[in-house]
């Protein structure tokens, strides 16, 4: 087969890089999305475990896959006749959860004051109660004297008339309720009396519906799943970043809880959820006693583990997107031969994250900038490198936002222009030390004004988890060691050379 004879870049459809957006662009042309087309599961991602329920918590950094393999999941078992609804949790739930609001009550980070207030447990364990039971249909309201409580009741008779994406505000709107019902101002000394009482009234309602809907799906059986993704976290303050951190502690706990409940009484209902890995690593998560959970009941996708070369499953996924098209006498051989030619597989990965996103938007770049081409030349290729660095530095940005003000984040870029000429050339390098004397301007920019702001040895490991350096030392013999956090180190080294991510430099350079 001559180049000539394959289909231009324009032709390939190869998804986008975020899988939510490219779900809900296929739904509005209503066409299928490409990463449920050609889903492509690791070796070790046990799918049929997840389909039955047996697992339910995916966790892996951004740009993993988790979204697309959770959709695939609901794809599947929506055609096996389940009831399914796929909620984005920092659009739905957040819109009705005002976090500043939940702000005027006590942040409870030891662990007697958690096992007191339960601070969001409660708030996320009714939600996800009356999603459950939005989905078992109108015939759930027959039986609605069956429930002990007032607020129960009415509770109940909203949710079984509202369609599903009122749940959330008709649920925050109950819990809201209750604590202006206790008329005591939030923001006096008694306010922990107020969460105190408050919790335990929405407690005794959530039971109450629970035990509600466990008696009608064993009457009229049904099967059901709720999935829930970009689980919301951000880095602002140590205030918020301990509220974030709770509530997605308080999240995890409840879905585990309802989860064993659901199978303890023998009814089919499983919560799945996706979650960035490096939010487990927060202190207030860590030490919540869940990461058993999460190891039994988990799975972690990472692409870490494989060797830098051809035989990565990175280029599997994205061969199979080009193979749709094409048909199947196209090879692998072919697709590295023609697509990416005049590029090396290690190469690609070392100038990459080693993620699907980072594929997809290479070739992304590629048809927005050589539409007519299939094989791209060695200039063409360093263009195409060019336009992924600047639109990878976009979401880097977008990363680091929640903790890093405008002006912040301006001057953050501005120390890069300074820098990246002098290291592209090798005249200046840096370790730990003189990396974080540089961006010191940056830390103190966001941390003005800002009472209990993060520690600048933590805004350093911020900088580190987003990709944006990594590091190496020297062995006993003399053998390079490097540490990056996408390929499974958590911590870098503290007595190592620091190496910009050759993206980022790419990006300034």
């Amino acid at each position: 087969m001559q180049e000539t004879h394959y289909p231009k870049l324009s032709r390939i459809k190869i998804g986008e890089p975020d899988a939510n957006s490219e779900y809900f662009s296929a739904a509005k042309t209503k066409t299928s999305p490409i990463f449920l087309d050609c889903f492509f599961s690791l070796p070790q991602f046990p799918v049929e475990e997840f389909l039955t329920g047996e697992k339910y918590i995916i966790y892996g950094q951004k740009g993993t896959g988790k979204t697309s393999t959770l959709r695939y999941i609901d794809s599947v078992l929506k055609k096996d006749g389940a009831e399914t609804d796929f909620v984005i949790f920092k659009k739905s739930f957040l819109e009705e959860i005002d976090l500043a609001d939940f702000g005027k009550l006590p942040i409870m980070v030891d662990e007697e004051s958690i096992k007191k207030f339960k601070h969001f447990h409660h708030t996320m364990k009714r939600l996800i109660v009356l999603m459950v039971a939005s989905k078992i249909g109108s015939s759930s309201c027959v039986d609605i004297d069956e429930l002990d409580g007032e607020e129960s009741k009415n509770l109940l008779q909203k949710i079984s008339e509202s369609a599903f994406g009122d749940v959330i505000r008709l649920g925050m709107d109950s819990i809201a309720s209750v604590f202006q019902g206790l008329s005591i101002d939030v923001g006096k000394a008694t306010n922990e009396l107020v969460l105190l009482e408050g919790t335990k009234i929405i407690k005794r309602s959530n039971d109450d519906i629970l035990r509600f809907a466990i008696r009608r799906l064993k009457k009229n059986p049904k099967k059901i799943r709720i999935f829930l993704d970009e689980i919301h976290f951000a880095y602002r303050s140590e205030e918020s970043l301990q509220q974030d951190a709770i509530l997605v502690r308080d999240t995890i706990l409840a879905i585990q809880s309802l989860n064993e409940r659901f199978a303890e009484e023998s009814v089919d209902v499983t919560i799945y959820i996706a979650i960035r890995a490096e939010y487990l690593e927060h202190p207030i998560i860590s030490t919540a006693d869940i990461n058993h959970a999460v190891e039994s009941v988990g799975h972690e996708l990472t692409w870490s583990s494989y060797p830098v070369g051809k035989s990565h499953p990175l280029f599997e996924l994205v061969f199979f997107r080009f193979k749709k098209v094409i048909g199947s006498s196209f090879s692998k051989d072919d697709f590295f031969n023609i697509y990416l030619a005049n590029i090396e597989a290690s190469d690609f990965l070392s100038r990459t994250w080693s993620k699907p996103r980072d594929l997809i938007r290479f070739f992304k770049c590629a048809r927005k900038l050589y539409p007519e081409r299939v094989m791209l030349s060695k200039s063409e290729v360093n263009a195409v490198w060019r336009n992924y660095a600047q639109e990878s530095w976009k979401e880097i940005k977008s990363s680091a936002s929640p903790f890093l003000n405008p002006e912040a984040l301006a001057k953050f870029e501005e120390i890069f222009s300074q820098i990246v000429p002098a290291v592209y050339d090798g005249t200046q390098k840096y370790n730990i030390d003189t990396f974080g004397e540089l961006f010191l301007p940056v830390y103190e920019i966001a941390s003005v004004n800002q009472k209990n702001f993060y520690g600048f040895a933590h805004f350093i490991r911020l900088l580190y988890i987003l990709g944006i350096f990594n590091t190496r030392r020297h062995d006993a013999n003399e053998q390079d060691i490097f540490h990056s956090y996408h390929r499974g180190n958590r911590n870098y080294h503290s007595n190592g050379d620091v190496l910009i991510h050759p993206t980022v430099l790419k990006a300034f350079g």
